[in-house]
């Protein structure tokens, strides 16, 4: 049933008051790549129909004829005006589905309770100015790639109610946030993290600039400052839970393993408390070289991670990352309290409802215009 034109009003009043409260700081988008190439198409027809009226125009006019066009003959501002509004609105429109494209979205918590079974792991990942070089043949930077690794191991994870806490280190060690036991919220705080801190960026670098945190100090790989300050951080959460429920625990390390210094001391450390140190290895050797079993390919890091009971998967092995899941599986799962959980909101329908309203008020519109006063305003 269609509805009636006061319905209509109230309809797109309501849609424009949704958009106008929306907070655009606060929008983050899932799907830019999408909106981007949509972008160029309709950019690369809009060029292309201009170009076309262009070469049309030109032929068909005379320059500095001499002839003056009556005054009777233009037409008014207003008509101009009403002849120019339906593209106006089109266009308006046309750009708002391009943004929901893009999937633009909220997050939100809601409270719940109860118990469930928990393994405990802190994702350690590194942030040094090594991550912004090109990881070879891909034309993307080796934190990209790292990135990418991170978040198809998250997605293998869902529903595993993993308790991660993120730490981003370079120079200095930094958490993102304290232990989540929510997929959604955690898998957001990993893709919306820094790719590389650093003091200053190397115009060879082929890192985003938008995921470039610089500051000043930052740049170096220093793992041993992050494995003692988690250690300090993991001993505070073991009292909070009770202690003895997270004795069986975790640090997934992501890195290109082109450490400053080899933390044997923290290994052992880790070793005596319980926890397994892993790592997903942005392994930028010759993969010839490293087929052939090469000693220089195969760094310090990954032989102490061994050492200490932990295991390194390679990024260039297709099998790695489903290796890293199992050997994470087989940890021990704790029983623990669950309180709230984010939520994603997506909000891309506030954008389409506008531009569907803009389309029917601008196409009919634009029909009657070229109806009473032609195609040319």
């Amino acid at each position: 049933m269609l509805m009636t034109w006061d319905e209509f009003i109230v309809f797109v009043q309501s849609g424009l008051l949704e958009l106008a409260e929306t907070q655009f700081e606060q929008v983050r988008y899932g799907d830019v790549g999408m909106a981007l190439a949509l972008t160029v198409l309709v950019g690369l027809g809009l060029f292309l129909t201009l170009g076309r009226l262009g070469l049309r125009r030109r032929k068909y006019t005379r320059y500095h004829s001499g002839h003056e066009i009556d005054p009777a003959h233009t037409k008014r501002f207003w008509v101009s005006a009403l002849h120019s509004t339906p593209k106006f609105l089109v266009g308006a429109a046309l750009a708002l589905i391009l943004f929901a494209a893009a999937d633009p979205f909220l997050t939100a918590t809601e409270e719940v309770s109860g118990y469930i079974e928990s393994r405990v792991r802190v994702d350690l990942v590194d942030t040094s100015g090594s991550m912004a070089w090109e990881f070879p043949d891909t034309g993307k930077s080796k934190a990209e790639v790292a990135r990418e690794a991170h978040l198809e191991f998250l997605e293998m994870r869902r529903e595993k109610n993993d308790r991660v806490s993120l730490w981003l280190f370079s120079t200095y060690p930094y958490m993102v946030d304290d232990f989540v036991m929510d997929d959604e919220l955690y898998y957001f705080q990993v893709w919306d993290a820094p790719y590389v801190t650093t003091q200053r960026l190397d115009k060879a670098m082929v890192v985003p600039r938008d995921k470039v945190r610089i500051i000043p100090a930052e740049g170096d790989t220093n793992i041993i400052r992050p494995l003692r300050s988690i250690m300090k951080h993991l001993e505070r959460d073991e009292a909070l839970m009770g202690g003895g429920e997270n004795l069986n625990r975790a640090v997934l390390i992501i890195t290109d393993a082109a450490v400053d210094e080899f933390p044997d001391t923290e290994f052992a450390a880790l070793n005596q408390r319980n926890i397994v140190p892993y790592l997903i290895y942005i392994n930028t050797s010759d993969v010839r070289t490293a087929m052939v079993g090469h000693p220089s390919t195969t760094p310090r890091l990954i032989e102490m991670i061994r050492e200490y009971g932990g295991d390194y998967f390679d990024v260039t092995d297709q099998d790695s990352l489903t290796r890293a899941y199992e050997a994470i599986d087989e940890r021990e799962a704790v029983r623990v309290e669950m309180k709230h959980r984010a939520l994603k909101v997506p909000i891309y329908s506030r954008f389409l409802l506008v531009a569907l309203a803009m389309l029917v008020v601008g196409i009919p519109m634009g029909f009657v215009a070229e109806l009473f006063w032609g195609t040319s305003p």
